[in-house]
């Protein structure tokens, strides 16, 4: 798994950012954050390709995370809540357990 950037082509819609949200999860990738300008995702390296050739994407690219940087903890909040979201209510009914 990977993290990558996609800068969004053309003009952000709700419909184009679903459009954009639901080629990932059909190419076995997760949304990390989803910003005006295009999503963060995580996806297999193998599988990342298809995602970069949709007509939706202007450009994509991996992205590393500085752990210790002014930002991190809140990056790591946001990314674990929505890949809880993604994972089921199974994930979250573990964890209040």
């Amino acid at each position: 798994m990977q993290v990558y950037v996609i800068a969004q082509r053309g003009e952000y819609t709700p419909e184009s950012s679903r459009e954009l949200q639901h080629v990932v999860k059909n190419s076995g990738g997760f949304i990390l954050m989803v910003t005006r300008n295009g999503p963060i995702i995580a996806i297999d390296d193998s599988r990342a390709g298809s995602v970069a050739r949709h007509h939706l994407v202007e450009f994509m690219g991996p992205v590393t995370l500085n752990p210790r940087g002014v930002a991190a903890e809140t990056l790591k909040q946001i990314f674990a809540e929505n890949l809880s979201k993604q994972l089921g209510s199974d994930v979250g009914s573990d964890a209040g357990s």
